[in-house]
């Protein structure tokens, strides 16, 4: 039931960085996927280790197959369904699966992820979903 409410959260953390009034139209037959990532730093609730974070990751929402790319610290709150316990998290929005599979094996997803990123990361967990019509 908690991870539930977790993976709803999370789909509400991307809502939430998506741009207001947007008209964008979901392609037919399906859509587009979301790669959820929630992190939790080795330097736990330090500002200047999740600001690196966040500096060293904008760079993967450069990569060509990336058609959203939103990063940012917790938003604590007191509500009990709401996990506050990460640093950071991010929401990478792709057009399809074959994009996010592109995105994954990219030499520069791959490069900032273990040179930049993971020596950073205590944990990690990814969520990636569909959209649906």
């Amino acid at each position: 039931m908690f991870k539930r409410f977790l993976v709803f959260g999370l789909v509400l953390f991307g809502c939430a960085f998506s741009p207001l009034g947007s008209s964008e139209v979901i392609p037919a037959g399906g859509g587009r996927v979301q790669h959820v990532v929630i992190v939790w730093l080795k330097d736990h609730g330090s500002p200047a280790a999740r600001q690196q974070y966040i500096e060293n990751s904008r760079r993967l929402g450069k990569l060509p197959m990336v058609l959203h790319y939103h990063v940012g610290t917790v938003l604590t709150g007191d509500r009990a369904v709401v996990d506050s316990s990460y640093d950071v998290g991010v929401v990478a929005t792709f057009e399809n699966d074959e994009a996010l599979r592109d995105y994954l094996a990219h030499p520069e997803h791959r490069r900032v992820i273990d040179e930049s990123l993971k020596p950073l990361v205590d944990k990690a967990v990814v969520y990636d979903f569909k959209e649906s019509n």
